[in-house]
């Protein structure tokens, strides 16, 4: 699992982050119960052209207050109509999607969002406890409540982000209609604190407070989650991890597809961008 780690995958400085590559994407039929693919290897781009200049103003940008005492999460949106995407990874999402071709590709048709989590961007620090996947979906939920954003919604997660988006539409999945897991290797159920000092809910540069380890690795290693909508796991190559082991994640949905993609250097751009929008244009008739 160490080749998911990458720097500012948490928000953590660099030193602590080395065992973290970066995320892609990839497409395909659905997998079995034990979540080997039935795979579809493509180089060509999707059928989709960017609809927006990537410089287009946000639709929403403003701090939410997400719990008791006025801590604050950063919301940005951009574009509008339905359904709503909002987007996760493992830095600071804001300034990690912002521009990128995903949101240039979905903001011309719809509505696109990211924010900060706690201890991350202009958000507030985090609460200063361990906080687990339970926690971080809060979070997100909150955000957008606090924003009037309502479903349907798509999930997209990239890397990090492709555990929280999974748990989310476990979780809180009446207004969930699709999710893409965008290039997340398999979670580690040999992750220890020992191992993986950065990644401890109480270190010093761990911001978000996230107990990575048992909260997210451990745990979804052990019990993946599982969800009733469309799932589109994107494995770019390059990537974090092959197309076999990023396969994990097709037993999460009886609906679950992979593709793998030519990507270049970044997952949010090229075919990657266009096999996302492909697939949020796919659901748009159940808004």
């Amino acid at each position: 699992m160490s080749h998911r780690r990458s720097p500012g995958r948490l928000g953590f400085p660099l030193a602590m982050l080395m065992v973290f590559p970066v995320v892609s994407c990839t497409v395909g039929d659905h997998g079995d119960a034990t979540g080997s693919p039935s795979s579809d290897s493509r180089s060509a781009s999707p059928t989709h052209s960017p609809a927006v200049d990537p410089i287009a103003q946000p639709s929403i940008d403003d701090r939410f207050v997400v719990a008791a005492g006025g801590r604050r999460l950063a919301l940005v949106c951009w574009g509008e109509g339905s359904p709503t995407v909002l987007l996760e990874t493992g830095g600071t999402n804001i300034e990690e999607w912002a521009g990128s071709g995903v949101v240039t590709q979905l903001s011309g048709r719809t509505r696109v969002c990211t924010y900060d989590r706690a201890g991350t961007g202009t958000s507030d620090p985090a609460p200063n406890k361990r906080r687990d996947a339970d926690d971080a979906v809060s979070d997100a939920h909150a955000v957008l409540q606090a924003a009037h954003i309502t479903g349907p919604l798509v999930l997209v997660g990239r890397s990090f982000g492709g555990m929280l988006v999974t748990h989310y539409a476990d979780t809180l999945p009446q207004d969930v209609v699709g999710v893409v897991v965008l290039d997340t290797p398999p979670p580690s159920a040999e992750f220890t604190e020992e191992s993986e000092p950065g990644l401890v809910w109480d270190n010093p540069g761990n911001t978000q407070h996230l107990d990575v380890v048992h909260g997210f690795e451990n745990r979804f290693a052990k019990t993946p989650p599982h969800i009733d909508v469309p799932l589109l796991l994107i494995t770019p190559v390059p990537g974090e991890g092959s197309a076999e082991d990023e396969s994990f994640w097709l037993q999460v949905s009886p609906q679950a597809r992979q593709v793998t993609l030519s990507c270049g250097q970044e997952p949010t751009e090229g075919p990657c961008a266009g096999a996302v929008a492909d697939f949020v244009d796919s659901l748009d008739r159940v808004k």
